[in-house]
């Protein structure tokens, strides 16, 4: 039986081999979605790791298949609730595929196995941009400032 919970998980996905900059950014990231863990603000943090960039062949597969799939599904949420991953996430067609980029840190929320915002979005329109920072400050108070909360 699976115990449910209104507390969302998060899944901080970081890029594999990022600028030294970057990587102090995914310190940050870790340590706070791991206070939220501490403080039962969130029920649970997974942390991934992925490419800067993938491309999904013509041919067989090889890439990493959980980050296309997380990707795809990011996007259909977005789609779904009138927002954009681009330009966070881009994609590009080439002749031997389809090339996807990752963006250094990313965080998907999800309450009872249902995706409920990705982080970095924009509306559909891009005039508002949610960034992690946006996530992690909103669970660190009321969750108002992103529509974490109903």
């Amino acid at each position: 039986m699976t115990e449910h919970t209104d507390r969302p998980e998060l899944t901080v996905y970081l890029r594999a081999s990022p600028p030294t900059v970057a990587r102090e950014r995914q310190r940050e990231v870790i340590e706070r979605a791991e206070r939220l863990a501490e403080t039962d603000r969130v029920e649970d943090v997974t942390v991934r790791r992925w490419d800067d960039r993938v491309v999904v062949s013509n041919g067989p597969d090889t890439v990493d298949g959980h980050a296309i799939e997380a990707f795809e599904s990011f996007k259909r949420y977005a789609e779904e609730v009138g927002r954009s991953v681009e330009p966070f996430f881009q994609e590009h067609e080439r002749a031997d595929g389809r090339l996807i980029v990752f963006p250094v840190i990313c965080i998907a929320i999800h309450v009872d196995d249902e995706l409920r915002a990705v982080f970095p979005s924009a509306d559909a329109d891009r005039s508002d941009v949610y960034s992690v920072w946006d996530c992690l400050t909103a669970l660190e108070t009321d969750g108002e400032a992103v529509e974490l909360t109903d």
